[in-house]
């Protein structure tokens, strides 16, 4: 079978789509790759990198320790198998056939913000009443007249 891993200094990354390297591991013909992903000024980019390195390596699972709702969608989507590593694993100890299988999108975590990354719509901008113009009827106003408000 073949893995990929999100990967910081060979140790399994806390954090799927925010690792800067993956290593992709064959177990049947016993071989790994080290692949560093290139930095991008959001995170929709990093998650692109991924889907196209599952594409072009076919790989059949991911191991991850944590991972977004929607990026494990995403791999439910394309019928990969989804791992959950311990922590602080290095690669060269997992141990495939022991780990645990994630079965259902509760297992990914919510995200802190929302945002309009990686094909979702973006919320109809909203005007702020704060910085609206007032609106003056400068009609009715009469020279010469002071109104004082009561403290």
């Amino acid at each position: 079978m073949i893995y990929a891993i999100p990967s910081r200094n060979l140790q399994v990354a806390n954090h799927f789509s925010r690792s800067p390297q993956v290593v992709i591991v064959d177990d049947l013909r016993h071989t790994q790759q080290l692949i560093t992903l290139v930095e991008t000024p959001s995170q929709c980019g990093k998650k692109k990198q991924w889907m196209e390195i599952i594409k072009a390596y076919n790989v059949e699972a991911v191991v991850v320790r944590s991972i977004g709702k929607k990026m494990l969608k995403r791999l439910f989507d394309n019928k990969l198998n989804v791992l959950i590593s311990p922590p602080k694993m290095q690669i060269s100890e997992l141990d495939f056939a022991s780990l645990e299988m994630v079965k259902s999108l509760e297992y990914g975590k919510e995200p802190k913000k929302q945002s309009a990354c990686c094909g979702s719509k973006k919320p109809a901008p909203t005007q702020s009443t704060l910085l609206s113009k007032p609106k003056l009827n400068l009609s009715e106003i009469k020279r010469g007249e002071i109104k004082r408000i009561s403290q």
